[in-house]
């Protein structure tokens, strides 16, 4: 008889952990009754209001919409682009709603959703400035962001240049502004807004054809969670289909916004590197 409520102990452990090992994200999300957005912060994707000092931007109202998609409550927390991998990882948010680009070396630790917003990188460099074309950055100094996937890309494609790394796109783009350096390499939306915010009498930009590369930013999430990135897919096309991207887009980047950028892609394409 010992025996075999031993038996029974051992065999209602076992459950459990099976319980357990099976339960995947998306199961946790909806158990736990909210999800946890990791976001960075960049204008206007996600930042501080000034005036109600609360978290807004384009990527705040995605987690938002998202998480009214799964019927829970949202919370975010506000990750580094050097963290922000570490922080999914570990747990401690549940998805990456962070301006996540999508490359070989990133797609080794985490999986990638399909993107829902895409953007130029740009040389950029003052409005007067005798630089006209790409090519001639050859030789020149370019500001960008420290670690990111465009100091990458201007080093490989102008060797002979002067690479120079700033903490921030901020503050690469103020280097270009005060005229330390001939060009910054920003992402489109966020030298707009850079622009925007400078203060007046500051030097106006240009933006340089072509772009130095298009990339688009998809949700990141562990690895082995492909029922919750096939669910975060069927968002994305829902999204796309009823109208709610482009009045996202509209808000934040278009037309109602001040970038007045026009949106060339769908919402729900593949990313590719």
């Amino acid at each position: 008889m010992k025996f075999l409520c031993i038996s029974a102990a051992a065999s209602a452990m076992l459950l459990t952990t099976i319980s357990a090992a099976s339960a995947d994200q998306l199961d946790t999300i909806k158990s736990a009754g909210k999800i946890v957005c990791g976001l960075t912060v960049v204008q206007p994707f996600a930042y501080n209001d000034s005036k109600t000092r609360e978290m807004v931007g384009f990527e705040v109202d995605l987690c938002k919409i998202l998480a009214g998609d799964l019927k829970v409550k949202m919370e975010y927390k506000v990750v580094s682009a050097d963290t922000r991998v570490p922080e999914l990882v570990q747990g401690r948010v549940d998805v990456l709603d962070a301006l996540m680009s999508y490359t070989k070396e990133r797609a080794k630790i985490i999986d990638f959703s399909n993107e829902y917003i895409e953007d130029g990188f740009y040389f950029i460099v003052h409005k007067d400035s005798s630089i006209t074309k790409v090519e001639e950055l050859s030789d020149k100094r370019i500001s960008v962001a420290k670690g990111s996937l465009y100091q990458v890309a201007a080093e490989r494609k102008f060797p002979d240049a002067d690479v120079i790394a700033f903490d921030d796109g901020p503050l690469a783009f103020l280097a270009m502004q005060q005229g330390k350096v001939d060009a910054t390499v920003q992402r489109s939306a966020a030298a707009v807004g850079l622009q925007l915010r400078s203060a007046t009498g500051s030097p106006e930009i240009r933006l340089l054809d072509p772009p130095l590369l298009v990339q688009g930013s998809g949700f990141g999430v562990r690895k082995g969670e492909d029922r919750f990135r096939d669910y975060l897919n069927g968002f994305l096309d829902r999204l796309e289909s009823s109208g709610q991207a482009q009045q996202l887009w509209d808000k934040w980047l278009g037309k109602d916004s001040d970038y007045k950028l026009t949106r060339n892609y769908k919402v729900g394409k593949p990313l590719t590197e």
